[in-house]
């Protein structure tokens, strides 16, 4: 079996997804951050976000809203903000870990259930030679207005037929399941043609069109919580299959004579 290899670059995996003419249609826009970047960014959508190019849980998330052509609402945390666009730079550079470099992505529109935004959490395994989806479940911020949706933040877990049947926006929750599915395997295909990978955590988004989204994909996925909403069987299969894939090699030492 070929060895899993962890990738924490945001933009190392998107790369790939950004190139395929096909994917690229359900990956954010997404650039190194810079002043200028983020203010044609802002230029083009609506909102955006900032992101650590390496991190987890959503710690160092920053949304920007552009209200006006000279005012913007920045949010992070449980703050926001109405500031000018320098103002905005200040604050942000201010934030940032002098250790780690950013990216700045297209904001998508997400979808709400029971006014919450939500994203679906889909778990792709690659016992064999084929990518198979595991576990999923749909993680619901408990706010209207959060900016994450992350299980560490604090949001709930539900699954994802509940979730994607009673949408706000009356959603195909049939047609978007499926594309839902039919998408976690092109993108785990593509990102598994470039690098050794055989477990990914894809977290899909679906904006209030009913488009699915890729947020983000992750080579560690943290799926401790999604145990009550999966198959018992199936979880179990999942932390086996982990243990082998991240399972360390010891080497006994050679005693010297």
């Amino acid at each position: 079996m070929t060895k899993h290899k962890m990738i924490k670059s945001k933009m190392r995996k998107t790369l790939p997804l950004l190139k395929d003419p096909i994917l690229s249609q359900h990956v954010p826009e997404t650039h190194w951050f810079s002043e200028g970047k983020l203010k044609k960014m802002l230029e083009s959508y609506s909102s955006v976000y900032v992101k650590p190019n390496r991190g987890r849980k959503g710690l160092g998330v920053s949304r920007i809203r552009r209200i006006s052509a000279s005012k913007y609402e920045l949010a992070y945390e449980d703050k926001k903000k109405t500031l000018s666009f320098p103002e905005v730079v200040d604050e942000l550079v201010g934030r940032f870990d002098a250790d780690k470099s950013y990216i700045v992505q297209q904001g998508i529109d997400l979808a709400t259930y029971n006014g919450g935004p939500f994203h679906i959490r889909i778990v792709m395994q690659k016992p064999m030679n084929r990518w198979a989806l595991s576990l999923t479940a749909a993680i619901v911020a408990k706010e209207k207005d959060a900016v994450v949706t992350n299980v560490a933040r604090g949001n709930l877990e539900f699954t994802v037929g509940q979730v994607l049947k009673h949408t706000d926006q009356k959603l195909d929750s049939i047609q978007v399941l499926r594309e839902l599915v039919d998408l976690s395997h092109q993108i785990s295909y593509c990102l598994g043609s470039h690098f050794p990978f055989r477990l990914l955590g894809l977290d899909m988004g679906v904006d209030k069109e009913g488009r699915v989204w890729l947020i983000e994909a992750n080579t560690n996925p943290d799926c401790s919580d999604l145990e009550k909403i999966n198959d018992a069987n199936t979880y179990k299969k999942y932390l086996q299959y982990k243990k082998q894939i991240f399972k360390k090699k010891t080497h006994k030492r050679k005693r010297r004579r």
